[in-house]
């Protein structure tokens, strides 16, 4: 029986968190949660490296795959999935092992983000309407005139915060910046929590994309998804569209590329990725256990 309220496990894509995180449940008869944001969608299971069966090892594992891709799924739903999660849990004295290399659902667990109202659909599906005919620049002009403040803050070339904003200040009236310097809800105990970051050196981490790439485009299965995806007509916008190597395996099943073009493009869109959630989390997670390899862990628990 572990000492800890529930054990999170971050670290950036590739470095073996998921096997840890089963690992860990084994040990102490926990269970794994799932804390990234591609590995909720139902169709992506292949592309995004969700666990399968094998890798489960008998081991239960929740809010995986369970969101259909043509939701826009966002960090406050998966808030209120987990919490319901957590409060069962609780209750049958099962430990939590939350495990995911999104930072942004960690600050969610942990109060980091503020309660912004859900958006309704009439307006989302209006700005994405808005975006899809206009380009970036006349965004964050219109965002300049309705929330100056956010017009400050945001990249103007991030398209996706420029629209956000945007719909959040038409939704409530109110600038986002103003909502999020009003905490969330913590739904953990950090005093009872324990907190790991596992990050192999980059020579590792950069042999295990490698290697998860190569294994990814072996697989049958992944067309099939991909295609699967595709038949949904999800708008590009779309987060599950953005899932790294989706836009390449398109491309390759209707001819305009080659596998080891795709090869070389997803290797280093991921390499890209991994470098910025390291340096996220180096300013986010910087109170973490930090781990190179996962044999350490009987030194924290």
């Amino acid at each position: 029986m572990s000492n800890y309220s529930s054990i999170l496990i971050s670290g950036p894509t590739a470095s073996g968190k998921s096997q840890l995180a089963v690992r860990l449940a084994k040990i102490y008869d926990g269970v794994v949660i799932n804390a990234d944001a591609m590995q909720i969608y139902d169709v992506l299971s292949i592309i995004t490296a969700r666990p399968n069966i094998k890798s489960q090892d008998g081991v239960p594992h929740f809010l995986y795959g369970y969101v259909n891709p043509q939701i826009r799924y966002s960090v406050g739903e998966w808030q209120k999935d987990i919490a319901r999660l957590l409060v069962f849990l609780e209750k049958i004295n099962i430990l939590p092992i939350i495990v995911g290399g999104t930072g942004l659902y960690f600050s969610g667990l942990l109060g980091e983000i503020a309660e912004i109202p859900n958006i309704s659909q009439e307006i989302r599906s209006k700005w994405l309407k808005v975006k899809d005919e206009n380009d970036t620049h006349y965004l964050h002009e219109y965002l300049k005139k309705i929330d100056p403040k956010s017009y400050k803050k945001i990249n103007p070339n991030d398209p996706s915060r420029i629209l956000r904003a945007i719909e959040v200040y038409e939704q409530t009236g109110v600038s986002i910046q103003d909502w999020q310097e009003n905490a969330g809800i913590r739904l953990i105990e950090k005093s009872k929590s324990k907190f790991i970051y596992l990050c192999p050196n980059k020579e590792d981490l950069h042999l295990n994309i490698k290697n998860r790439t190569a294994q990814m485009l072996s697989s049958e299965e992944l067309y099939r998804e991909v295609s699967d995806l595709r038949e949904l007509k999800v708008p590009p916008a779309y987060p599950s569209m953005k899932a790294i190597g989706v836009r390449e395996v398109i491309d390759l099943i209707d001819g305009k590329t080659n596998q080891d073009q795709v090869k070389i493009s997803i290797n280093n869109q991921t390499k890209r990725y991994v470098k910025r959630q390291i340096t996220w989390a180096r300013k986010k997670m910087v109170n973490w256990n930090w781990i190179d390899d996962e044999k350490q862990i009987s030194e924290l628990l």
